[in-house]
């Protein structure tokens, strides 16, 4: 199995490699096609990092994709991108449509999109993928968790957006969607519900929402704000009760997630070498469980994190942020309660290709057993510690 998944992920990283030579006209029309492939290392002190045996450093951190897209009309746009990686657990080196959409714009102010589309949210969520833009070899994890990307990335529907001038005043962009979520079986949502004796085994979610930004008159200053609304349902099973396990397959009842809503406000300033940027999201949501005993529960998560960035040199940056995870954000926060701690990080840029990123994460708590994200009862059998330090070098390569 080892080798299958490793197998899969060096033939994307080989088509990826030939990519890179890969611009071609079909019926007169030009096609471009690119690829990028990232090999990572984590070692940690605490617990167990994001499923991979960090405790005894893990090499089990690779990722890689391959896209192709081509304008069929001067306004019509098609691409699509299929995308494997192997974290740990997550994944196993499946390969996986990331997105694949049809984009038309009728002029500057409308188009739309549809197909697999990748969902705005805030600044970064629609460009998790393109790792080469960032300074960072993880992305804020109170935000951008590693190991609910395949849930959050995209949604199955259609986009309205378009820029609007507002001449001295700056610009306006907007996004409006609604689309189904596709459901990640191998991700963290399904290993943490796993870990928790309650696996899902059908899951189907829907998501509408928004995202407004205004390059403001200040240049470099942009502000915005998203709103993300959703619900599903699914089938899920009850496999052990008080530590005592259910008989067969366990007893099955109905995971139905009845409204969920996010805000989510940011702003990002950039002014030379340096930038600074900072993202604030509060999320509600409310839960049955029909079939087991549980009542109905409502959650009320709140993340954050700032962020800086400076490059000293044309192949040297820095940066540093401080980021907070809280799953009820009406209490305090405790280990059991949320994940914060700042991170630093240098990023080297050996040619315009190729990167390599060398990072520290400082970690206090290791969240709910209720929000599933960075650390697992699974790879962390004999229970968590309240600290964790952890070590990372990830390089990549993009064509």
């Amino acid at each position: 199995m080892y080798h299958h998944k490793h197998l899969r992920l060096l033939g994307l990283a080989t088509l990826s490699a030939v990519s890179a030579l890969a611009q071609f006209k079909v019926a007169g029309k030009d096609v471009q096609v690119h690829g990028f492939f990232q090999q990572g290392f984590a070692v940690s002190s605490g617990n167990n990092f994001l499923t991979m045996k960090t405790t005894n450093g893990s090499f089990s951190m690779t990722d890689g994709g391959f896209n192709v897209a081509t304008r069929l009309t001067p306004k019509l746009r098609v691409g699509a991108q299929v995308f494997s990686r192997n974290i740990g657990d997550i994944a196993n080196g499946k390969v996986a449509l990331d997105w694949a959409f049809a984009d038309y714009k009728f002029n500057d102010y409308f188009g739309i999109r549809a197909g697999r589309v990748k969902t705005v949210l805030g600044l970064f969520n629609d460009t998790q993928d393109m790792e080469f833009i960032h300074t960072f070899a993880l992305l804020p994890q109170s935000m951008y968790p590693t190991d609910l990307r395949a849930s959050t990335i995209s949604h199955d529907g259609g986009d309205i957006y378009g820029d609007i001038s507002l001449k001295k005043a700056g610009r306006i962009s907007y996004v409006a969607y609604m689309g189904m979520v596709p459901y990640d079986p191998r991700g963290g949502y399904s290993i943490g519900t796993r870990d928790s004796n309650t696996p899902i085994d059908r899951f189907t979610s829907w998501a509408k929402g928004g995202d407004v930004r205004w390059a403001t008159p200040l240049s470099g200053l942009t502000v915005g704000y998203s709103v993300l609304g959703g619900g599903g349902h699914g089938d899920a099973r009850l496999t052990a009760l008080f530590g005592q396990p259910m008989p067969g397959r366990g007893l099955p009842y109905r995971f139905e997630n009845l409204v969920t809503l996010s805000h989510q406000f940011y702003g990002d300033y950039q002014r030379g070498a340096f930038r600074t940027f900072a993202e604030y999201r509060m999320s509600d949501s409310k839960t049955a469980l029909l079939g087991i005993p549980i009542p109905t529960f409502v959650t009320t998560t709140e993340a954050w994190y700032v962020a800086g960035t400076y490059r000293l040199h044309p192949k040297l940056e820095v940066g540093s942020y401080y980021n907070s995870f809280i799953y009820n954000r009406n209490q305090p926060f405790s280990p059991t309660n949320g994940i914060r701690g700042p991170v630093v990080s240098a990023r080297f840029d050996l040619n315009r290709l190729w990167n390599v990123k060398v990072e520290q994460h400082f970690m206090d708590g290791y969240s709910s057993p209720l929000a599933f994200r960075s650390f697992y009862p699974s790879t962390n059998p004999t229970g968590f510690e309240k600290r964790t330090n952890a070590f990372i070098i990830r390089t990549g390569v993009t064509f």
